[in-house]
């Protein structure tokens, strides 16, 4: 009790509390702890006019208090428990916040430690951009096929890079981002690890310079990005909400919508589990 918690005001309301019920049973212990004038009546009737004044008033005081007491302490003592439970319950709920930020702060550091390298995150777009390719032009002529896999392959990064911009402006109140993570076998575009709760993002980024003839390949990125989301879970020991990303030109924005609402029709189950996001490129 000698040094109360100032460094908030609920740890500040805890500490009045406590102070508030102590104060009466401390008082009362004082009161039974005062020892008695006790002289013998020769010595009272020699003394002064004053004196007598000063023992007749501390006789009344002590009488007024212990009348009063039973009230006073009470009145404190209610005001106190609530005191109290008010600042215990916006205590927790601070904490729990706190704890939050920790969590999260420690989950950002091992993704830090995940992170891919240079080399890997060229082979994860190479990977992706021979996926793409090989359904949009399966047959493309050797005299371009160098530039044209050098320009999709920057193609690829600029998207990714807009993609990560447009979510961390977007979210930066609720997440903090991290990119290119490899966790086991799987790896991750984007994690949005949660400053709210243990809900973090797994954001997937596809780009599809044209939509017709893609479907399976979507459906198997939908499929493909649960599965790291359950792998997620399970090495950071936090939830997930799996968001894919497909950007595609503006001319080919309806076609695309139009294949990702029929997988959604078509797979009621697997869409509740994954947000889609259509996105032109050109809106980035």
């Amino acid at each position: 009790m000698d040094k109360l918690q100032y460094d908030n005001l609920y740890k500040f309301l805890v500490s009045l509390g406590i102070v508030l019920i102590v104060l009466p049973v401390a008082a009362l212990v004082f009161l039974f702890n005062m020892e008695p004038i006790l002289i013998s009546q020769a010595d009272y009737d020699l003394l002064s006019d004053f004196s007598l004044q000063m023992i007749a008033t501390r006789n009344k005081l002590t009488s007024y208090f212990i009348s009063i007491f039973p009230w006073v302490a009470g009145i404190l003592t209610c005001i106190g428990i609530v005191v109290l439970l008010i600042g215990i319950f916006k205590w927790v709920g601070l904490q729990k916040n706190l704890d939050k930020k920790l969590d999260a702060e420690a989950a950002i550091q091992t993704l830090n430690l995940l992170k891919m390298s240079s080399a890997e995150v060229a082979a994860k777009i190479e990977e992706e951009v021979k996926e793409t390719v090989s359904i949009e032009a399966p047959t493309p002529p050797v005299s371009s096929a160098v530039n044209d896999h050098s320009s999709a392959m920057n193609k690829y990064i600029e998207i990714e890079d807009l993609c990560f911009n447009y979510f961390t402006k977007r979210y930066a109140n609720k997440y903090s981002f991290e990119r290119n993570i490899r966790m086991g076998k799987y790896c991750y575009d984007f994690i949005g690890v949660s400053k709210l709760n243990n809900i973090d993002l797994i954001v997937e980024i596809k780009y599809l310079k044209i939509a017709a003839g893609n479907s399976r390949m979507i459906y198997d990125v939908f499929e493909r990005v649960y599965n790291s989301g359950v792998n997620y879970e399970t090495i950071a020991h936090r939830n997930f909400k799996c968001v894919v990303v497909i950007v595609t030109p503006k001319e080919e924005l309806p076609r695309l919508e139009n294949i990702v609402e029929t997988y959604c029709k078509a797979h009621r189950e697997n869409a509740s589990r994954i947000e889609i996001k259509c996105m032109a490129e050109e809106s980035l």
